[in-house]
């Protein structure tokens, strides 16, 4: 019984230090070779824009609009040459509050230009995919995902915005 102690805290020391950490598997790098190498079907859509002005030194929040897309079949399609295609269509539901409290709520199928064009410009070192002239923020990205968010400030008819969205699609 007490060899076969022995052979149990052994075999138990060996398999601990046999294991290998995952933190040595190399990193899935953004890169046109990465991004083109399967589609992307958009799976998520999120929209967020709040709109405010200052009165008399006080910021008043005027609107803030919520977007959130449904129904999904929207695809992109990147290639090496730093090009994409996307098209599709999804189902946009977005919910309006106006400063006077009033709730205004529309849905409406936004259907994409079939084979719609841009160019892309991937970025590893900071883990940013610019798409036309929008720059997103990588937030992950591996074999199977692509998740990009971004983050907007402008100023429209003395209005000023803050505008946030986050998009996730899979292979």
């Amino acid at each position: 019984m007490k060899l076969f102690k022995y052979f149990f805290i052994l075999a138990i020391s060996v398999s601990l230090i046999a294991c290998t950490s995952d933190d040595d598997a190399p990193a899935y790098e953004l890169n046109s070779t990465n991004l083109s190498a399967a589609s992307y079907q958009v799976n998520y859509l999120v929209t967020n824009a709040t709109g405010t002005v200052i009165i008399e030194g006080i910021q008043v929040e005027v609107s803030d609009e919520n977007s959130i897309g449904e129904f999904f079949n929207l695809t992109y399609n990147f290639s090496e040459n730093e090009t994409y295609r996307y098209d599709g269509e999804y189902l946009n539901n977005t919910t309006r509050i106006l400063a006077d409290g009033t709730v205004l709520e529309d849905s409406s199928i936004i259907t994409v230009i079939d084979n719609e064009t841009g160019t892309y410009a991937a970025n590893n070192s900071t883990m940013q995919l610019l798409l036309g002239e929008t720059l997103y923020d990588v937030t992950l990205f591996n074999t199977n995902e692509l998740r990009l968010s971004s983050s907007d400030a402008y100023t429209e008819d003395g209005i000023d915005y803050v505008e946030t969205s986050e998009i996730r699609m899979v292979r």
